[in-house]
């Protein structure tokens, strides 16, 4: 899966990519099981997204996306913003129907390897969109000095490529790729939600909170 945060991800998490903190939420502690009634999703979706977000980071040795209150924080996010609200619900939409097509099961039914192999192409095809996106943000002026700019953006992502013998998934989804947009946006959310809680940012990272400090050390680098 190229990396990891932590132990728990399946997919990786670069940092610039974390933007859910823009909306005032927090989640002082993981839901009591079945004491939420989503703002947004429906019920059928909402146990869409769950699957989802615990594919994304599954539980471990300490709980996955679901034990830590992702479900809720997202769904919280996405019903104060209505940019996201048609992509996440014909987004899920298309996973259930990709599901019915390739194993004909629904997706809260399938094996943690069936929704992987769903889910790993559209993560493939994010990766390959940020690394274009970096050659994006660099040109060459006149006498061959670089400039640092920022060219593409993920309101504008470069056009998807299909792979040899293999469909692109922006035709096979409509403009500029309804599953790969879709996938960015949960995945980035879930991220925003899991460390942003206290299972993830306790019990996986091990964070303690600020610490005062006696004394601090001296630094060796002579130039410092």
């Amino acid at each position: 899966m190229l990396g990891t945060i932590g132990v728990t991800c399946a997919f990786p998490f670069p940092g610039d990519e974390l933007y859910g903190q823009h909306v005032p939420i927090t989640l002082a502690q993981a839901p009591t099981a079945g004491s939420y009634v989503p703002l947004f999703f429906t019920p059928a979706e909402y146990a869409t997204l769950s699957r989802l977000t615990d594919t994304i980071i599954p539980p471990t040795d300490t709980p996955g996306a679901v034990g830590a209150g992702v479900p809720e924080y997202i769904d919280r996010v996405v019903s104060l913003n209505a940019e996201h609200q048609p992509l996440v619900r014909a987004g899920l939409a298309w996973l259930e129907q990709q599901a019915r097509t390739q194993f004909s099961k629904e997706f809260v039914t399938l094996e943690e390897a069936e929704r992987v192999a769903m889910l790993q192409p559209l993560g493939d095809e994010i990766d390959r969109q940020q690394r274009d996106a970096q050659r994006l943000r660099f040109r060459t002026e006149a006498g061959g000095a670089a400039v640092y700019y920022v060219a593409v953006t993920d309101r504008t992502p470069p056009t998807p490529s299909a792979a040899p013998g293999r469909p692109s998934l922006a035709a096979d989804a409509g403009e500029r790729g309804l599953p790969v947009r879709l996938f960015r946006l949960i995945k980035n959310l879930t991220a925003d939600g899991y460390y942003t809680s206290r299972v993830g940012l306790l019990q996986e990272l091990g964070y303690t909170g600020n610490t005062a400090l006696a004394r601090f050390p001296t630094c060796s680098v002579p130039e410092h």
